[in-house]
């Protein structure tokens, strides 16, 4: 009898624990859904918690590290430690580790700030950012940080190279205007996708801060499925001359360069790479 009710005791703390982990991924995700820095009463509204409940796990997460409180602001964001377990994750450490030495020199050679982003669930979120001694200096982009898919050139890029269905279920969810610059209608976003698909890039212009401008390209794993986006960023008259994007080449030889280093780990037949070298031949 002693022992069914200890199991039972122990079934109970086990759904207990279970719970109580399920809420804390649930706070965690807050951040990647709603925004990178949130109040109290945003976090608990997007985790579906009460305030109490909120508070006790942001402050939890907060002393291990995987969570930043800034008393200020009074706002929450994700800490160093989400970074720790993103980097963990085996195929992104091996493309961040294949491209950092490269974007490192796209940056200083362009002289902007140049992005390495992935798309989740409906969001682009920045895996590395990359700075020059000349480069803008970015805090609306931050790593782990997020941006709707029809705003910017990197999730533009990434969202013309998706699969159909889930470009549709990322446009069902509606869009986001960050600046009266932004492109919000769905019939206006889909011809811009199919031209960013014609040509291998894409280009916005103050469409998310105004004043500053990106080109983005694609970047395809050996069987030519998207895994990431490049980008560069900077002052508008720097990135974008007589109305055209500048440093396209460079971003052309940066991206080979990654695209070569990834397919050699494999090592794929030819044609498996051919989408991907028919974008970047653009």
């Amino acid at each position: 009898m002693d022992t069914e009710q200890d199991d039972n005791q122990g079934a109970e703390k086990n759904g207990l624990s279970v719970r109580a982990v399920s809420r804390a991924l649930a706070v965690l995700r807050s951040f990647y859904q709603e925004g990178p820095t949130l109040t109290l009463t945003e976090v608990a509204s997007a985790a579906k918690l009460d305030k109490g409940t909120a508070r006790r796990i942001l402050l939890t997460l907060v002393q291990d590290g995987f969570a930043a409180f800034d008393a200020q602001s009074q706002k929450y964001s994700l800490g160093l430690e989400i970074l720790k377990l993103a980097g963990a994750v085996p195929e992104r450490r091996d493309l961040r580790q294949i491209a950092s030495t490269i974007l490192s020199r796209l940056a200083k050679t362009t002289g902007s700030t140049v992005f390495l982003s992935v798309y989740h669930d409906g969001s682009a979120v920045c895996l590395d950012q990359f700075h020059s001694d000349r480069s803008v200096e970015v805090r609306w982009w931050i790593v782990g940080g997020q941006l709707p898919m029809n705003c910017g050139a990197a999730p533009r890029v990434m969202l013309a190279y998706l699969p159909e269905a889930e470009v549709e279920r990322v446009l069902a969810r509606g869009t986001t205007r960050l600046t009266p610059h932004t492109t919000t209608d769905p019939h206006q976003l889909a011809k811009e996708l199919e031209e960013v698909r014609e040509r291998g890039w894409s280009m916005a212009v103050d469409d998310v801060i105004e004043g500053l401008a990106a080109i983005a390209m694609p970047l395809f794993d050996p069987d030519g499925r998207l895994i990431a986006a490049v980008s560069l960023t900077g002052l508008t008259p720097h990135i974008i001359r007589n109305g055209q994007p500048n440093f396209l080449d460079d971003m052309r030889g940066a991206v080979r360069e990654i695209s070569s280093n990834l397919n050699s780990l494999s090592a794929p037949p030819l044609h498996r790479a051919a989408r991907a070298q028919s974008v970047l031949g653009g």
